[in-house]
């Protein structure tokens, strides 16, 4: 028949979303008075529901159906015992109303999510170290989902981690103030329920439509965390360090292009002001256009310069020496002339007197 037709398209079709989305473990779709009329469920699943299950009293039911006129309603529970009673599991479930297209309310479709989804979703805790993990708790501070840790297991409390889930109550400090205070809490450390020292974030959460509030938990051991600015500290220091180390090598060899310039100057300028101006700077020219490089040029040129007028004046020196040899030479043969001509004035006279005496003579004859 066509309900039949239609009952197993819906099947087919929940049965694809169970095995793509790996979410749900069962999904159902109730008539209008509540009873099974459609399901598909993960193999294995040990607490499926049979085809006309009256499921009238549940939330999912009971919420959507008080809201059946509103398309587009969509329920989310608690994370509760499925049967309050029985306390046989714990579910949570998302519910939404479903209408023809002329807006008829026609039923209730129901999904059953996969605890181990969100077990998986709270245990990934990357960036929360070793010692962290997160984990939700109920409104009166009882496991929603396992601990990331078997210590319940390993202190020999429970067999298994699911047996804490509504039932074991955590009394921490972090979550019992968040739950007195409705609000999120942060402690730098408190004990957690192993008795560790843990440094958590304590969120107040209401997003069920059941008006109950989680507690969205996420703890790390302080040890840990505190660890992890211990070890930034001292990358830090040896940032700092190797910062230093780097400057002091850059500013050796800033200071070297500078300084060595000006020693070598200095050792320069001390010969020349001694007289030795054979020095050449051992043939080192600075080049380039900085200050030290024109000095170091000019300095040379000026030595040069010095040089050149200094071999001049020698040069000089020796063409003037020359020049008074000449001229003491000539000298010489002056005074030699001097005296020779001295000598042949002195007979002139004498021979001069010695006629005038003659004369003389003759006269007194006469």
């Amino acid at each position: 028949s066509n309900k039949t037709n239609a009952i197993l398209q819906i099947e087919s079709l929940f049965l694809s979303m169970v095995e793509i989305y790996g979410t749900y473990k069962e999904m159902l779709l109730l008539n209008t008075t509540g009873h099974v009329v459609a399901h598909t469920n993960l193999a294995g699943y040990a607490f499926a529901h049979s085809y006309g299950k009256d499921l009238s009293l549940k939330v999912y039911y009971t919420y959507p159906w008080a809201q059946r006129t509103t398309e587009g309603y969509t329920f989310l529970s608690d994370i509760e015992w499925d049967d309050m009673a029985a306390k046989d599991y714990v579910a949570v479930t998302t519910a939404a109303v479903i209408h023809d297209a002329g807006g008829t309310f026609l039923g209730i479709i129901v999904f059953y999510i996969d605890d181990a989804y969100i077990n998986g979703l709270m245990h990934n805790t990357v960036g929360l170290g070793a010692s962290g993990e997160t984990y939700l708790t109920d409104f009166n501070g009882y496991w929603l989902t396992t601990s990331k840790f078997a210590w319940y297991v390993d202190e020999n409390k429970y067999d298994t981690l699911e047996e804490t889930i509504m039932t074991e109550r955590l009394l921490t400090e972090g979550i019992q103030q968040a739950l007195t205070d409705e609000k999120d809490v942060k402690k730098s450390s408190n004990a957690d329920y192993r008795g560790i020292a843990v440094m958590g974030s304590y969120h107040y959460v209401m997003i069920n439509s059941e008006g109950l509030p989680w507690i969205l938990v996420a703890e790390i051991d302080v040890s840990e965390a505190l660890k992890v600015v211990n070890d930034l500290t001292t990358i830090s220091i040896w940032i700092v360090v190797i910062i230093a180390i780097v400057v002091a090598i850059l500013g050796y060899i800033i200071a070297k292009k500078f300084t060595d310039p000006i020693i070598r100057l200095n050792s320069i300028a001390i010969r020349v002001a001694d007289g030795d101006l054979t020095i050449t700077g051992n043939g080192k020219v600075k080049k380039g256009s900085d200050e030290i490089a024109v000095l170091t040029r000019s300095f040379g040129t000026m030595t040069n310069n010095i040089r050149e007028i200094i071999s001049s004046s020698q040069q000089a020196s020796i063409n003037v020496a020359n020049i008074a040899t000449e001229l003491s030479a000539s000298s010489s043969e002056v005074n030699a002339a001097a005296e020779e001509i001295s000598s042949t004035t002195q007979e002139v006279s004498q021979n001069t007197q010695s006629q005038v005496n003659s004369l003389v003579d003759i006269n007194k004859m006469a």
